[in-house]
């Protein structure tokens, strides 16, 4: 108790330096922030002058390094030049000047956070914005959503504002899972104060999406099957979209999309017309196949764009990959001392398995010693997304999870990935691994395998360009060090 009221103590001496606080707690009304404060006052209490640099190049968290500066030594302010030397080619590329950006939409990117533009925004905002079609691949977490998002908000914004009620969207963003819909729509609300952004997703009811429909909108972002419901009632008109997008496209041509999508862009494409949609399409994994589909829907000449290659690792490169044997019924027990040793009771992790009941089995094993919570399809929408709400604010510190939270789901600050067993598809590793390093931190990612898993292991290893470093179980001596670190923090 002593200890504590000390620390608020000096907390509250140091409130009357740190002008940027404020504004750092203000950034928005999406509920991706209020992990941030509570991040940032641990680093400060510790004084870690490492842990304190590391945000600056951050797309989340830049907004905080002034008041790091202020709270860590010089050694920190060391560490910051270099990292600023590091990133300067990079900032020099995707500095705001460089780009047809309103000053409204600057003002909101830096009270985001944001300083410039990452690499897969630079590379695909000229194409975006100059009408072009356009495929690209990036690695998870490294900004795809903004890459299209910004062109084309600036896009619409520089003609004049179409205000009428019940006027039909000109841009449609097609994704696979619900709560990649309400990622992105967030996404689009975050940097445009002029236009009307909805989202429309299954499991919701309509009375609220028709009132939207009927008040007027200019971006709509939604899931196949809820789309099609509304063109199939009459109520959505897509003869006016002039700009689509499918994000993890991949997954949404897959054999369970291909069907409800053709049918959905059948009504906003004419065959054959030259005033089809602009097309562009995203994604961290791009099959032959997919180009093979898309041509169907795009002009002859179309822009690629792959900042990935066929030879280079897919996964993010801020990740690291550790593999750890055991048998499944060891596997509760053992995932307690990994989450302690590899992540802290400060930490953030995600679990992915293969079942529905599995998940659920997790959540509820009393070998758990972390708070966890399950998330998976037979869970009603409204509680996925009050779990969801929950994890990013640090209410509890362990998600386990099926494949619906592996895409799209833009979680800060998550330090640990763990699988349950090695997928068989390779796409889901890398897909899963990305919850983790994004927007320039590190991760790490631990894969589960029993023995006769091996070669799946190794399966991969050699599509995603990876190699796992094998380690051991935790051992109590490494748990014990794990937890007297948590005390000291």
């Amino acid at each position: 108790k002593k200890l504590k009221r000390q620390e608020k103590a000096k907390r509250r001496g140091k409130a009357e330096g740190e002008q940027a606080q404020p504004e750092e707690s203000g950034l928005g009304d999406s509920d991706l922030e209020p992990p941030q404060p509570k991040k940032t006052k641990t680093i400060k209490k510790n004084n870690g002058s490492e842990d304190t640099a590391k945000p600056s190049s951050t797309e989340s968290n830049g907004a905080t390094s002034p008041a790091a500066r202020s709270a860590s030594g010089e050694e920190a302010a060391g560490e910051q030049d270099s990292d600023a030397e590091e990133l300067t080619e990079e900032a020099k590329e995707g500095a705001f000047s460089n780009f047809p950006l309103s000053h409204n939409t600057i003002n909101l990117l830096k009270a985001r956070g944001v300083k410039y533009l990452f690499p897969v925004q630079v590379k695909t905002f000229q194409p975006i914005y100059d009408g072009k079609d356009l495929i690209a691949q990036a690695r998870t977490g490294t900004g795809k959503t903004f890459s299209f998002a910004l062109p084309l908000t600036e896009k619409l914004q520089s003609v004049s504002q179409d205000g009428r009620r019940g006027r039909a969207p000109k841009v449609l963003v097609l994704v696979p899972t619900r709560e990649l819909a309400t990622q992105v729509a967030k996404d689009f609300k975050n940097i445009t104060r002029k236009l009307s952004v909805a989202c429309f997703y299954g499991g919701t009811p309509y009375k609220a999406q028709l009132d939207l429909l009927k008040s007027g909108i200019d971006i709509l972002v939604g899931t196949p099957g809820r789309i099609k419901d509304h063109i199939q009632n009459s109520k959505l008109e897509l003869s006016s979209v002039k700009h689509v997008v499918l994000d993890e496209v991949d997954h949404m041509l897959d054999m369970g999309f291909a069907e409800q999508v053709e049918e959905i862009l059948g009504f906003a494409y004419k065959k054959g017309s030259e005033n089809n949609p602009q097309t562009l399409l995203f994604s961290a994994t791009c099959p032959r196949w997919v180009y093979d589909v898309a041509k169907k829907y795009m002009k002859d000449e179309y822009e690629q764009i792959d900042l990935i290659g066929k030879k280079t690792q897919r996964t993010a490169m801020t990740v690291e990959h550790l593999a750890i044997q055991c048998r499944s019924s060891q596997r509760a027990g053992v995932l307690g001392d990994i989450i302690q040793v590899y992540s802290g009771s400060q930490g953030r992790t995600i679990v992915f398995c293969e079942t529905k009941k599995e998940a659920n089995e997790l959540a509820m094993n009393a070998s758990l010693k972390q708070d966890a919570q399950s998330l998976h399809g037979d869970i009603p929408q409204k509680q996925r997304e009050i779990t969801l709400k929950g994890f990013r604010n640090g209410v509890f510190e362990v998600l386990i999870a099926t494949n619906v939270a592996a895409r799209g789901l833009d979680i800060p600050e998550v330090d640990l990935v763990i699988q349950c067993s090695p997928p068989k598809d390779v796409d889901s590793y890398i897909h899963r691994s990305g919850r983790t390093g994004r927007a320039g931190r590190t991760g790490i990612c631990i894969c589960l395998f029993q023995r006769k898993e091996e070669d799946l292991l190794k399966q991969v290893e050699h599509k995603a360009g990876i190699t796992f470093k094998r380690i051991g179980v935790p051992s109590a001596t490494d748990v014990i060090k794990a937890s007297s670190n948590d005390a000291k923090k």
